[in-house]
């Protein structure tokens, strides 16, 4: 497969032939299941404003972060490169850990910081997905970090801004509610008119198809819970567009075999990662609780995200560089 530290890539690696069958698939499913998931909230009352969302609701965000891990999982095979593979997978390791652990002993302060490194990691892959999966015109370096800042801040700012946050974030932690109250009012009126700026741009310049996007993840963040609204997002939209990426780089397009290579490869960390997580619970905590499953699986999640977007980093600017020079 193509690496990060690979000098030169093929314009079909670089997303410019034409998408593959799959690559439309890719880019439909999230806003699919994000359009589905507003209807379902509404219809069950696991909206935004419920005090208390449906107890099924962390249930199911726990399974959207299942299956997102594996997306995250994969760094050290597919973008580190063969070289010095033992001692890349060993820092990434510890860096997480380390990252686990600092969201476990200062949960507010610690995931405060992760989710706002998590905005332009977000964002960035998904602009960066827009031009490498959808083969759309890559923006001028000032659009694009705007754009990346409000594909990141609409799916996780507006969600933790919601009215019923505190409620929802005290049943998987009980430091967590200030966090909410800390990133409102003032924070959500800025995210949504950065929102309608890029969205104003985006039509402009024809490209109403990202713009539709925008407003259709606002409308995730605005109407449903929170829990579900990220965990939606996260699996159907941020990690399936992520592993597709990887896919496409080291194939060329976004065919069925190499996307199925790329998830088998983080399938074990998905295992290790389950297995940490029941471990923790049957230790110190209560299995009944989904609460408690949720945040000891949010908890590892961000650590892994911490290292995850340092290599995700690299490679979106090895790619861009290709792109210039190809």
């Amino acid at each position: 497969m193509a690496h990060l530290t690979s000098p030169t890539a093929s314009p079909a690696q670089l997303g410019t032939s034409p998408a593959a069958p799959l690559t439309s698939w890719v880019l439909r499913t999230g806003p699919v299941a994000v359009a589905v998931t507003i209807v379902v909230a509404v219809l069950t009352g696991a909206t935004s404003a419920s005090a208390a969302p449906p107890a099924w609701v962390p249930w199911v965000a726990l399974g959207c972060l299942a299956l997102g891990i594996p997306h995250g999982a994969v760094d050290n095979l597919v973008l580190l490169g063969a070289e010095h593979r033992g001692r890349s997978a060993a820092m990434y390791v510890l860096a997480a850990a380390a990252a686990t652990g600092g969201i476990l002993l200062w949960p507010a302060p610690a995931f405060g910081a992760v989710i706002a490194l998590s905005v332009w990691h977000f964002g960035s892959g998904d602009v960066e997905s827009l031009s490498d999966l959808g083969n759309a015109r890559r923006e001028t370096r000032p659009w694009s970090i705007v754009h990346a800042l409000v594909l990141g801040s609409v799916p996780l700012v507006l969600p933790l801004t919601g009215g019923s946050t505190g409620a929802t974030l005290a049943l998987i932690q009980h430091d967590l509610p200030q966090l909410g109250q800390a990133a409102s009012g003032g924070v959500r009126i800025v995210t949504l008119l950065l929102a309608l700026v890029v969205v104003v741009h985006l039509a402009t310049t024809g490209r109403r198809a990202a713009a539709a996007e925008i407003l259709l993840l606002a409308a995730l963040g605005l109407a449903v819970t929170p829990l579900l609204a990220f965990g939606v997002y996260f699996a159907t939209w941020h990690a399936l567009r992520h592993t597709a990426r990887l896919a496409q780089d080291g194939a060329g397009a976004v065919h069925l075999r190499p996307l199925v290579r790329v998830v088998a490869a983080g399938l074990p960390a998905l295992a290790l990662t389950a297995a940490a997580v029941t471990l923790t619970l049957v230790t110190v905590g209560d299995v009944r609780r989904p609460g408690l499953w949720l945040w000891a699986g949010l908890a590892l999640v961000w650590g892994l995200t911490v290292p995850h977007m340092v290599v995700v980093g690299r490679f979106d600017v090895a790619r861009r560089r290709a792109v210039a020079t190809a």
